[in-house]
């Protein structure tokens, strides 16, 4: 919410339309509890962020490692929410230690992105330097989406 008041009253119009679609979307995905719509909803949250970022237009936007941590945080507590509702009995606490896992997994993931925003902030000089600090966060999101896929599929294993 911070993000669209500092970007002006312009920019809530839209943001707030595409996020609420995306709320909506995620409502009605828990509701109906089928999990490919999930990948739609994230879509359209960063769909919104995107929007901001084209109306605001900032240099270097220090939220973004906030915004992708809850993205990640948003989409692995949705997965988890409709494996809890088919998922056989386990032993106790197994819900318990996937919630702790997946915060964890969002900690990591924003100490990582604000690390990379810091490290880019400081070497605003362009070119080369730049590029390979952009590969290394890809691949660091990447990794980390791997990450929790996999665990995500150890669980429901």
């Amino acid at each position: 919410m911070w993000l669209a008041l500092e970007a002006g009253p312009d920019a809530v119009r839209p943001v707030a339309g595409i996020g609420g679609v995306a709320v909506v979307g995620l409502i009605a995905t828990l509701a109906i509890g089928r999990s490919e719509p999930v990948v739609g909803v994230l879509a359209l949250l960063g769909a919104a962020y995107a929007a901001l970022l084209v109306i605001d237009d900032p240099p270097l936007d220090a939220h973004s490692a906030v915004v992708g941590a809850t993205l990640l945080a948003i989409g692995e507590l949705a997965y988890l929410s409709l494996e809890a509702r088919s998922a056989v009995t386990g032993e106790a606490g197994a819900a318990a230690r996937r919630v702790a896992l997946v915060a964890v997994i969002t900690l990591v993931a924003l100490g990582v992105g604000a690390a990379v925003l810091a490290v880019v902030d400081l070497l605003r000089t362009g070119g080369l330097v730049i590029e390979v600090v952009g590969v290394a966060a890809a691949a660091g999101a990447v990794g980390l989406l791997v990450l929790a896929a996999r665990e995500a599929r150890e669980a429901s294993d």
